[in-house]
């Protein structure tokens, strides 16, 4: 199963429906969405500097039904901050995963020595002389995500078995799947256009139709 494929199996006017109800208002809870994820962008507004993960960008995570543990809150908003704000200063916040189209670009950007990669093993403490404190990489990818939306896909059990990626890198099977043609960008455009949801990027639209398809295959 490739990507491609798995959006292929969503119906267009399916998709839209879908996109329709994740981003629906509750009538249980006024103000807010169906699906709190429909909140992960625009939580508290404006107030997401892009070179600094913030006790915000924590919360807006939880809206994609994960919690990021009390240890991990205390060493990325203390101890870690000024270094992960270093990370993010080396990338480039309007990055596309669709404009890195060449295995050089990759590796500068996402690959072994990137400060990508670098952020990535920092919220994971990845380090062979540290101890784990349990972010896994549904987390890590949520956080990265909130900072860096249009580079950086999410990694959710959902999504991965839709997909059929196994062990396959996310970072690299997203990049060689948007870069192979258009299909995929325009799917994304077509469902940002119909829920009236321009700024979402490519990545984070389809991770949404994606995930409401697998969620209702196994409800």
């Amino acid at each position: 199963m490739t990507i491609h494929e798995a959006l292929l199996r969503i119906d267009q006017e399916a998709g839209k429906q879908l996109a329709s109800l994740y981003f629906e208002e509750s009538s249980t809870f006024p103000g807010t969405g169906v699906y709190t994820g429909s909140h992960f962008e625009t939580f508290v507004g404006a107030s997401n500097p892009p070179n600094m993960v913030t006790a915000p960008d924590l919360l807006a995570v939880q809206t994609l039904a994960v919690t990021v543990p009390s240890r991990a809150v205390l060493g990325i908003l203390g101890t870690y901050a000024s270094k992960i704000s270093e990370l993010l200063a080396q990338i480039d916040p309007e990055l596309k995963l669709e404009n890195v189209t060449t295995e050089v670009e990759f590796e500068a950007v996402l690959g072994t020595g990137s400060p990508a990669l670098a952020l990535w093993d920092l919220l994971r403490r990845n380090a062979d002389d540290e101890s784990r404190w349990n972010v896994g990489e549904t987390i890590a990818s949520k956080i990265m995500a909130r900072k860096r939306p249009h580079l950086i896909p999410i990694d959710d059990s959902v999504v991965t078995r839709v997909i059929g990626r196994g062990n396959y890198h996310s970072w690299r099977m997203w990049r060689d799947e948007l870069c192979a043609d258009s299909y995929l960008i325009e799917r994304a455009q077509e469902i940002k256009d119909h829920v009236g949801r321009p700024e979402l990027s490519t990545l984070r639209t389809l991770d949404i139709l994606l995930w409401m398809h697998g969620s209702q295959l196994s409800s």
